[in-house]
C-alpha cells in the first residue's frame, strides 16, 4: 500500500496530475510506501484491561466480538511490571524497553531523588530516547496509522505514516474540549498536519455538550446530581467515553479513507477508568464500608457496560478489515479491588500489585487454542509486543528489546514462510532525547490538575498511592495467575 492511495483526496489528485504532466516528478517517489500486500497488523491497546471481567461477559454472550478474536487465535495474560504507571508502560510496549532505557518515567518530569519534580512538565515523545514502533515500521517502508497512543504528543515526522498523537490520553479528555484547545487547535496533534483538518469534525462530535451525551445515556445512565461523590466520578468517566469514542471514529476514518496500513495502532482507557472508579459498586462485599444500596444499583454495571461498549468497538474495527489481518489485543496490566478501607479515595480499583493484563492474538496465522485454561494461560509479557509486532512486519526486533517475539504462538507454516531476522540496534541515529514541550498555555498544568481530578496524582504531584517494590514476574503470577480476580 502507497502514501500515494493514503493522500486525502485533493492531494492525491493533485499529485497524480503533477506527476501525469511531467511536474515534479520526484514527488512520486518521495510519497512513501512499500507497495507490499502483506497482511495488516492492528494493535487495540485497552488500558487496565482484565479477564476477572471479561471472561463471564464473553461467556454470558456479552462479548461476541472478543469471543470471535479468541476462537480465532490464543487468549491469555501478559505480564506487566512495575510502577503500574499508564505512560511508563504503553511507552514500554511500544518500545520494548524498561522505563530506564526509553526515558518515560513517570507522568510528569522526575528529580535526582527518584520523585517527581515540583513543578515538572509532562513528558512528551521528544522525551522518549529509544524509536517506538510506529518510528520503526514507517522508518522501514511499512505504512502506520496511529491513534491516541501515551506520550505520542507531538506527533512525529514519521514516513508512511499517519498519526494522531495523545498528550494527556484519559487526562486529555478534560482538556481536550476546552475553548483554547477547540478553537485553535492542538499544535502538532496530528502527522502529517493536514489530518487535523480532516478529523476535526470527529472531534467537534466530542464536545461534552455533543452528540456523544446522547450515547452515554443509552449505555449507562444518569447519576443524581445529589449523589456528589457518584456525581462527580460519572461525571469524569463521561469524558473518558468521550475520547475512546472519539479515537473510535478517528481510527474508522483512517481504516476507511484507504484501507488498513500495515501497521495500525489505536489506545482506549475506559476499562481502566471505569475499574478504578466503579469497583466498590460492581464488587461491595469486597470494601470495608457500607457502599449504598442505591447506588450499588445504579452503578453496579458500569464496568460490564464499558467493556460491553468496547466489544462494539472491536467489532466495527473487525468489519473493517480483511479476513488475513493478524490482530494483538493487549491491556498494560489487569485490575482488582483497591483502597478497600478508604470510602473518599476516588478510586476502588487498582493494579498497583501489577495484576497481569490481558491479551489476545488472533488471525489466520495464529494457532488456535482459544482461551487458554487457567493456570496456563501466560502468553508473554509487555516487553514481547514489539518484538512481535517487528516479526509480524518481516523486520528483525531490536537488539536492545527487553523482550522476544511470540512466534511460538504462530502457525509452523508462518514461521517457515517469515523466518526471524538477524536483530538490529534501531536506536544508531535515533534524534536525542530533550526537554518536555508545552502544546498550548497553562495545558501541561491541565493535564496534572486533570491527574489529580481522575485520582492517579495528589495535589503536591506525587503518587496516590506508594508504587509496591518486589519482583513483578513474581508478583502477578502468584497474585493473580489467569487475571481473574
Amino acid at each position: 500500500m502507497t502514501r500515494l492511495t493514503r493522500l486525502p483526496g485533493w492531494r492525491r489528485n493533485l499529485l497524480v496530475s503533477a506527476v501525469a504532466v511531467g511536474v515534479f516528478p520526484s514527488l512520486l517517489a518521495c510519497s512513501g510506501g512499500s507497495g507490499s500486500d502483506r497482511a495488516p497488523v492492528v494493535v487495540i491497546g485497552v488500558d487496565g484491561m482484565t479477564w476477572a471481567v471479561a471472561e463471564p461477559l464473553m461467556n454470558a454472550g456479552k462479548m461476541p466480538n472478543l469471543q470471535k478474536l479468541v476462537d480465532n487465535g490464543v487468549g491469555g495474560v501478559v505480564r506487566t511490571d512495575l510502577p503500574t504507571f499508564s505512560p511508563i508502560l504503553w511507552t514500554s510496549i511500544a518500545t520494548g524497553t524498561r522505563a530506564k532505557q526509553h526515558g518515560i518515567a513517570y507522568f510528569s518530569e522526575m528529580g535526582a531523588n527518584g520523585q517527581p519534580k515540583p513543578g515538572g512538565l509532562p513528558y512528551t515523545s521528544n522525551c522518549r530516547k529509544v524509536p517506538a514502533i510506529w518510528g520503526l515500521a514507517g522508518e522501514n517502508d511499512r505504512s502506520v496509522d496511529s491513534v491516541a497512543w501515551w506520550v505520542s504528543w507531538p506527533a512525529e515526522e514519521v514516513p508512511n505514516s499517519r498519526i494522531v498523537a495523545s498528550y494527556a490520553a484519559q487526562a486529555q479528555a478534560l482538556m481536550l474540549w476546552k475553548p483554547l484547545v477547540h478553537d485553535e487547535g492542538i499544535p502538532s496533534l496530528t502527522y502529517p498536519d493536514w489530518l487535523q483538518e480532516d478529523i476535526a469534525p470527529i472531534l467537534a462530535d466530542g464536545h461534552p455538550s455533543g452528540p456523544l451525551v446522547q450515547q452515554y445515556n443509552q449505555r449507562f445512565g444518569s447519576v443524581p446530581t445529589d449523589w456528589q461523590f457518584a456525581f462527580e466520578l460519572d461525571r469524569f468517566f463521561r469524558g473518558v467515553y468521550h475520547a475512546d469514542q472519539t479515537h473510535q471514529d478517528v481510527f474508522l476514518k483512517l481504516l476507511e479513507d484507504d484501507g488498513p496500513a500495515d501497521l495500525n495502532l489505536v489506545y482506549f482507557g475506559s476499562a481502566d477508568v471505569s475499574g478504578h472508579y466503579f469497583w466498590r459498586y460492581r464488587q461491595p462485599d469486597k470494601f470495608k464500608y457500607q457502599v449504598p444500596a442505591a447506588h450499588v444499583e445504579r452503578l453496579g454495571q458500569h464496568i460490564d457496560k464499558a467493556y460491553e461498549q468496547l466489544d462494539v468497538w472491536f467489532g466495527e474495527i473487525m468489519a473493517k478489515l480483511p479476513t488475513d489481518a493478524t490482530i494483538m489485543l493487549v491491556s498494560d496490566h489487569g485490575m482488582v479491588a483497591s483502597n478497600l478501607d478508604a470510602p473518599q479515595h476516588k478510586q476502588s480499583g487498582g493494579h498497583d500489585g501489577a495484576p497481569p493484563g490481558t491479551m489476545v492474538l488472533s488471525g489466520p496465522m495464529v494457532n488456535n487454542r482459544g482461551l487458554l485454561p487457567q493456570g496456563k494461560r501466560l502468553l508473554g509479557g509487555i516487553y514481547d509486543v514489539a518484538p512481535t509486532l517487528l516479526h509480524w512486519l518481516d523486520l528483525p526486533s531490536g537488539s536492545y528489546m527487553e523482550g522476544d517475539a511470540l512466534r511460538q504462538h504462530m502457525t509452523e507454516a508462518w514461521q517457515v514462510e517469515h523466518p526471524a531476522l538477524p536483530a538490529k540496534d534501531y536506536r544508531q541515529g535515533f534524534r536525542a532525547a530533550t526537554s518536555p514541550l508545552v502544546p498550548g498555555e497553562d495545558m501541561n498544568q491541565g493535564f496534572i490538575d486533570a491527574l489529580n481530578e481522575l485520582g492517579y496524582i495528589g495535589e503536591d504531584n506525587q503518587p496516590q498511592t506508594p508504587p509496591p517494590t518486589g519482583d513483578p514476574k513474581q508478583a502477578d503470577l502468584i497474585q493473580d495467575p489467569d487475571g481473574t480476580k
